[in-house]
């Protein structure tokens, strides 16, 4: 008899910790790849993203993988837009700057990446679809006797 993976017998703060710290090294080594080099506040920043997709992916597993796609590139495209803003613009540490992108706003985001998050979206979404939503089953923080 086969035993069951250890991922299913981690408790869910277990998983979201490790979807929380895969996001950010993921994140972190396409960046590394891709430019050369990342800054913390995007490890942060990828974990965050990839924590609120793997929650939204497994409470909505019947969502077409197109719909969680969009969801996936309007969350990375919010994020990198609100920590641009704050690390870039407000800070001043020039993390990044898409001022010469065609459609940039404020140097922080474009339409030419958001499509990117739209196709890393993909191999993201495909991973959740094979937990089952029973295996993890997000707290809503109401008691299931709560009516109103």
């Amino acid at each position: 008899m086969n035993e069951p993976s250890p991922w299913l017998q981690t408790s869910p703060f277990g998983r979201r910790l490790t979807v929380f710290l895969g996001g950010g090294i993921i994140y972190s080594l396409i960046e590394v790849v891709y430019r050369g080099f990342t800054h913390w506040s995007m490890t942060l920043t990828g974990g965050i993203c990839l924590l609120i997709m793997y929650l939204r992916y497994i409470s909505h597993p019947n969502d077409s993988i197109v719909m969680k796609c969009f969801f996936g590139m309007c969350v990375i495209t919010f994020f990198e837009f609100t920590v641009g803003c704050i690390v870039n613009l407000l800070m001043g540490w020039n993390v990044w700057d898409y001022s010469h992108m065609y459609l940039n706003v404020l140097g922080q985001i474009c339409p030419s990446y958001s499509g990117a998050w739209f196709l890393l979206s993909y191999p993201v979404a495909l991973a959740c679809s094979l937990e089952s939503p029973a295996d993890e089953t997000p707290n809503t923080g109401l008691s299931e006797n709560f009516s109103v």
